[in-house]
This record gives C-alpha cells, sequence and structure tokens, in this order.
C-alpha cells in the first residue's frame, strides 16, 4: 500500500462534541417541525366530538303528586294504567318483537300524540331496558314517565321523559322540584316535541 490509497482523519475531544451538538440540534429542530406540522393537521381536521352519558342519581325525596286537574288527566292520558307510550311507527320502519323478553302490555296500547307538548327529559339510552328500568323507578315514584324512542342514522336513542305539559311554566315547576329532590341542579333538561 502507497500512502496515497490510505488517510487517516484526526479529530480531537473538542470537534467531537461540536459534532454530536450540532447533529442533536438538528434532530430537535426536525422533532419540533413535525409536532408542528401535526397541529396543524389537528386544526384542518376539525375537533373531535366527544358524547357522554349522564346518570342521574336517584331521588330520595317522596313522589309528587300533580296537584291540578289538568295535570293529573294529562299525566294519566299519557301512561294509562302505568304502561309506557309509545309513538306511532313509521312506515319506513315498522316495530320489531324482543325476543329476550315477553311482550309488554304497553305494545297493546293505542299511540299517544305527544306534540306540542313539554317534558323534562332525564335520560337517553341506546339500550331500551335500561330506558324502561329508569322508568319504572320514577313510575314507583309517582311520576308518569314516557320513553320516546329517536332513531339516528347509527343507532336508537330511547329518551326517557317526565310531564307532557301544555305550558313551558309547569315543566319548569316538574325541573325545580326535580332538583330540590335530587339536592342539587340536575342535567335534566326541557324539551318541547
Amino acid at each position: 500500500m502507497s500512502n496515497k490509497d490510505f488517510r487517516e482523519i484526526q479529530v480531537s475531544s473538542t470537534l467531537l462534541v461540536v459534532i454530536f451538538l450540532g447533529v442533536l440540534a438538528l434532530g430537535v429542530f426536525i422533532f419540533l417541525l413535525g409536532v408542528s406540522v401535526g397541529k396543524k393537521q389537528t386544526a384542518v381536521a376539525g375537533p373531535t366530538q366527544i358524547v357522554t352519558q349522564q346518570i342521574p342519581e336517584p331521588v330520595k325525596e317522596p313522589p309528587v303528586k300533580p296537584t291540578d286537574p289538568e295535570a293529573a288527566s294529562g299525566a294519566a292520558a299519557l301512561a294509562p294504567s302505568g304502561n309506557t307510550a309509545q309513538p306511532a311507527p313509521s312506515a319506513s320502519k315498522p316495530l320489531t318483537k324482543e325476543t329476550s323478553r315477553p311482550p309488554v302490555e304497553a305494545d297493546k296500547t293505542p299511540a299517544v300524540t305527544t306534540s306540542g307538548l313539554y317534558y323534562v327529559q332525564i335520560a337517553a339510552f341506546t339500550d331500551r331496558a335500561q330506558a324502561q328500568a329508569l322508568a319504572d323507578k320514577y313510575r314507583k315514584q309517582g311520576y308518569a314517565p314516557v320513553i320516546n324512542p329517536r332513531s339516528t342514522s347509527a343507532k336508537t336513542w330511547y329518551r326517557v321523559r317526565l310531564g307532557g305539559y301544555a305550558s313551558r311554566d309547569r315543566a319548569v315547576d316538574l325541573l325545580s322540584k326535580l332538583n330540590a329532590a335530587a339536592g342539587k341542579k340536575t342535567d335534566f333538561q326541557i324539551v318541547h316535541d
């Protein structure tokens, strides 16, 4: 071998530290650039919506009986003999009976028109059994709950509601009683159908 074929590079420790720090700085710069691009991609994609389900705390007060004869007749008309009122089935989606439990007597009752009334919505479930259990709990406390199914593109929501008043003021009074019974402000909402 001749001297021209082989060359040795000598690097001092100072130069080695400078090279190491340069590579480290380049790595940090590339990392921060990636974070910046990622944040911009997230902003372009839009915010993600998270849907949570609120489960109300049990009411410990004695049941509230309507004192107005109009409210008593309206509540009785919405849920006769303790049965849950069902909206009229649509022509595009027929009602089907569940095979895991016997048919409920509510399926035999005619549909009740609930449009134009004010309700206090206390919960919404994707499972009909959970909605029925909560409705039964409030029925035992003296209320007349209504389960109102609503289908979306993804699933069916069973909305549990109390009331059925012609005026919003009566629904506000019921909401106030429910908040007082719970001892705090609940997440219940007044809805108008």
